[in-house]
């Protein structure tokens, strides 16, 4: 009997062994950067990371004959390096443990640059940009690929996130920039391009930072203390939730009218899609809108007509109605119902729209600046009374239908955006909430002053300006994946606070350097001219930029040439692109007769009636387009004024009768400017300003 309850004992304890080995058992993963169809850096240690069981050994096996094996530290992480060939592929890797095994086909080596900034570095092949149906249909590039990081404060949805290749279906939704980038790189060396897109608009260069390298920055080492002092950026998230809760009891008692949190989740088309904001009456074709505000829309000759409807038609920039929930109603009418009919939306609508018709939900799509085209289902439309309800909600800056509005079908051409529309401001936009209120747009304006006085906003919880929290979120997860080099496009964000510019982001660059561990070529786009507002100095930012090409190893594009006035993402991402790939053949790839740069300031000599200024990177020789406009000379006393300018000798010579022994000169001193002086090469020369 003894014997039996032994011999039962030790079979039910290697059951448990079995089983409790078999629980503790964690299978084998890789960092989600490393994916099928992928780009590794060409003749490098890269490093490959991942995780998996503690103790266990990794393998890593690679067809071009190189391998690694790790073992899997205590916290179940691994990471090692495996050495890379030339350019060349496709290859494959087999990633081993035990009895487990991963297989990554499809792996081209070669050259791979890492994009980052804001909406410009962003903005996708999708987007407006120019020549766009070619670009799309031609974006056969099998030897380019891109993987783009997910806008994901949660750090989730990068697990669901691969490279893919270039095809017209793919393309739509890589970076512009950096697929232009890419191309001219592949069509000048023949060897794949890799680009890891990490990028978020509207952020400032304080979010792409590491708390430990902000800590050491005077702008920002303050602030940055409160916030480890405070217990991290977890416990002031715990802390702001508590005030945001307070400031929506506040704003909502005052206004006497309920609030709605700003949808969040990582399904965002999903939380989006069931925001409701107590106005779902709005959209019926039967709602009674005599009480809105009527206005009138001017015929227009051009389709592609700027912003013709906007929230600032109404409301000042920087008033507290300026974002917020707008609803916009039309009627219309139609000559054949039988008729298939499509309603578009050039340029998009700034920033989200919820689209009906006859109270039927045609489209809703959450991007600010993407030529919107919605289907209008059979049976929805009929001769005459049809209503358009579009509720647009504007987040910041400047909002509302981006272009014409058009509703087409075989034989009809309609343009909606002209002629008697009715709209109504039902909600402001105060962190953490869309805030309903009962007042008319004469109210709004009057009281203006009354409700910035009492009317409080909150912080977003998760907010992609936080310090730090983008390196966190966006460059961590990807770091330290073997990169050729860097582009930055982002400044715009920055333009209130660029005095601090300079210290801000070549610290930036530091750090980022420093977790890589080498110091590659860092090379970014100066803002473009844009016209801004009056208190914001977007050309002392872009002197920042330039300022801070003293950095070792960088290189900047300039963009004065290619802004546009009232849109702050300029159509031409071909030439951004394009610029980018000028600097890195000339800097990394041995092609010096590539002229990298337009003019940059070098050195000015004074004289008793003018000055001289000399330049870097004439290239073939300066030379004027149009008449050399945008010269600025000072005497003792600092004030600038209009100077007369011309090219001598390759050299600018400035003069002004009003100045007599001028000290002081600057050119494209102010936020929108057309560039007037180049290089033969055809790039433009930076704003600049002398001390």
């Amino acid at each position: 009997m003894l014997l039996f309850v032994l011999k039962r004992l030790r079979f039910l304890l290697l059951i448990l062994l079995y089983f409790g080995c078999q629980s503790i058992t964690t299978p084998i993963a890789v960092a989600a950067i490393f994916s099928d169809h992928m780009v590794l850096q060409q003749q490098m240690e890269v490093p490959v990371w991942g995780s998996g069981s503690p103790g266990a050994t990794i393998t890593i096996e690679a067809s071009w004959g190189n391998s690694a094996s790790v073992e899997i530290d205590t916290k179940g992480e691994w990471n090692t390096l495996l050495q890379t060939p030339s350019y060349g592929g496709p290859h494959t890797i087999k990633i081993v443990s035990e009895k487990q095994a991963l297989f990554l086909e499809d792996i081209m080596i070669g050259d791979v640059w890492l994009t980052s900034g804001q909406s410009n570095m962003e903005w996708q092949i999708q987007n407006p940009i120019n020549n766009q149906a070619e670009e799309i249909a031609t974006a056969n590039y099998p030897a380019i690929r891109m993987f783009s990081v997910p806008r994901n404060l949660n750090g989730t949805a990068i697990n669901n996130t691969s490279w893919k290749i270039t095809t017209p279906e793919n393309v739509k939704q890589f970076s512009a920039v950096g697929y232009f980038f890419a191309r001219e790189l592949n069509e000048n060396l023949d060897i794949p391009i890799g680009i890891v897109n990490s990028s978020w608009g509207g952020t400032r260069v304080e979010a792409w930072t590491s708390a430990k390298k902000l800590s050491s920055l005077k702008p920002t080492q303050t602030a940055i203390k409160e916030i480890m002092d405070a217990g991290g950026f977890e416990s002031l998230k715990e802390n702001n939730n508590k005030k945001n809760s307070e400031i929506s009891i506040a704003n909502a008692a005052y206004l006497k009218a309920k609030n709605y949190p700003y949808p969040q989740g990582d399904d965002l088309e999903k939380v989006w899609s069931e925001l409701d904001l107590d106005d779902t009456t709005f959209l019926q074709s039967d709602f009674d809108d005599s009480s809105w505000d009527t206005f009138e829309v001017e015929l227009q000759t051009s389709q592609d007509v700027s912003f013709p409807i906007t929230f600032e038609q109404f409301f000042e920039s920087g008033t507290t109605a300026e974002n917020g929930v707008i609803w916009y109603r039309k009627s219309f009418d139609v000559d054949d119902t039988q008729e298939n009919y499509t309603l578009r939306f050039n340029k998009g609508i700034d920033d989200i729209d919820y689209t009906y018709i006859n109270g039927v939900l045609v489209g809703s799509i959450l991007a600010c600046c993407t030529d919107k085209k919605y289907e209008i289902p059979p049976g929805i439309l009929k001769n005459e009374g049809n209503v358009l309800a579009v509720r647009v909600i504007d987040l910041q800056g400047e909002g509302g239908f981006r272009g014409s509005i058009l509703l087409e079908s075989k034989t009809e051409n309609q343009r909606l955006d002209q002629g008697t529309w009715k709209q109504k401001h039902h909600a402001f936009y105060l962190i953490p909430d869309f805030q309903l209120h009962n007042l008319s747009t004469s109210e709004l304006i009057a009281r203006e002053s009354e409700l910035k006085t009492n009317l409080k906003q909150g912080r977003f919880l998760n907010d992609p300006n936080a310090y730090s929290i983008l390196f966190q979120k966006m460059i961590t997860p990807i770091l330290p994946f073997g990169i050729k080099g860097a582009l930055w496009y982002q400044g715009e964000s920055n333009v209130g606070n660029f005095q601090e510019y300079q210290e801000l982001f070549t610290g930036m660059i530091g750090d980022w350097r420093e977790r890589w561990g080498y110091e590659f070529p860092f090379y970014f786009a100066q803002i473009a001219p844009y016209t801004y507002t009056e208190a914001d100095r977007s050309h002392e930012l872009r002197e920042a930029q330039r300022k801070s090409l003293t950095t070792p190893n960088t290189g900047m594009v300039i963009t004065l040439d290619i802004g546009e006035e009232k849109d702050i993402h300029p159509a031409n991402k071909q030439d951004v692109g394009l610029r980018f790939a000028k600097l890195a053949l000339h800097h990394d790839y041995g092609q010096k007769d590539i002229v990298p740069s337009g003019p940059l300031y070098k050195n000015h000599r004074l004289f008793s009636n003018y000055i001289d200024i000399e330049f870097d990177y004439i290239g073939s020789g300066l030379m004027g387009k149009n008449k050399l406009n945008g010269f600025e000379i000072a005497g003792a006393e600092g004030v600038f004024i209009p100077a007369k300018a011309k090219i001598i000798n390759n050299q600018i010579r400035v003069s002004a009768q009003k100045v007599k022994n001028p000290k002081r000169i600057r050119y494209g001193w102010k936020n929108y400017f057309e560039a007037t002086l180049f290089n033969q090469e055809g790039l433009p020369a930076s704003s600049f300003q002398t001390n």
